[in-house]
């Protein structure tokens, strides 16, 4: 199924401007097709400064079949450069309310990634919450070329798996898909980062006030303080949006001025 759907560019890479909703519908009538080997990218603004120094993980990202806004700086992006939907689309959001959906439809679901027994956390509370969900596989992995064989074998004895949540983290998770999309029997593949560590339980999300008011990253910093070794591009990345907006208006004023 072709998604109609308008893509924004935030600094080369392209941004759906769906809403939650939409997403999961899409999601699942991917899931539901024929075609196998579908991509979903949760793209923050992390991910959008690796793909400007990195043009394989720049043209990984764009090859997604979806492509959605996870983290309040590239929501506040996409919609300066033209976005209409104001929603912020967290992994964690998306596993669940996947989840929920799969549970009502029939749709085989599987979490790969996450430290020790995070992925068979996850299964059991989400079976909990979801009684009926169909878990076809639950384990760490392994993003390395010697374990996608073994889980080739694993996944056809179980007959495919519809969806397929990959928690390795930024950069691997995408490698590793777009490395196993055409060769596992898989409906799509849905890289969720470190959304498995929250709905286990093994970490705690952000009280809802702060997720509402885009202060998530905020309450993960104060958790986990090393992290602001990787958020130090967060400032690059929004004085970069900022000058390709600025750019964007000033193309847009000449082009008005030169057509009259």
């Amino acid at each position: 199924m072709a998604l109609k759907r308008q893509r924004i560019n935030i600094l080369g890479v392209k941004v759906d401007d769906i809403s939650l909703k939409f997403a999961l519908e899409a999601i699942i009538n991917l899931a539901k097709g024929e075609k196998r080997g579908k991509y979903v990218v949760t793209v923050n603004s992390e991910f959008v400064m690796k793909a400007r120094r990195n043009a394989e993980f720049c043209r990984i990202l764009n090859n997604a079949d979806l492509a959605l806004a996870d983290g309040v700086g590239v929501a506040w992006a996409k919609l300066i450069f033209g976005g209409k939907e104001h929603d912020r689309i967290a992994g964690v959001d998306l596993v669940e309310k996947l989840c929920e959906i799969s549970a009502k439809k029939a749709i085989g679901v599987g979490f790969l990634g996450g430290f020790g027994g995070v992925a068979d956390m996850v299964k059991k509370r989400q079976l909990l919450r979801n009684p009926g969900l169909i878990v076809k596989i639950s384990e760490p992995g392994d993003p390395t070329i010697g374990y996608d064989l073994r889980l080739k074998k694993q996944i056809l004895r179980l007959g495919g798996v519809d969806i397929l949540f990959v928690a390795y983290g930024m950069g691997q998770q995408e490698y590793w898909i777009e490395r196993n999309r055409k060769k596992l029997d898989v409906g799509v593949f849905i890289g969720v980062g470190g959304a498995l560590d929250y709905i286990s339980g093994v970490k705690r999300r952000a009280p809802d006030y702060m997720q509402a008011i885009g202060l998530e990253w905020l309450w993960r910093l104060g958790l986990e303080p090393w992290r602001i070794w990787r958020m130090r591009v967060l400032p690059v990345f929004l004085m970069s949006v900022l000058w390709d907006w600025i750019r964007f208006l000033f193309k847009g004023f000449l082009n008005r001025q030169f057509s009259r």
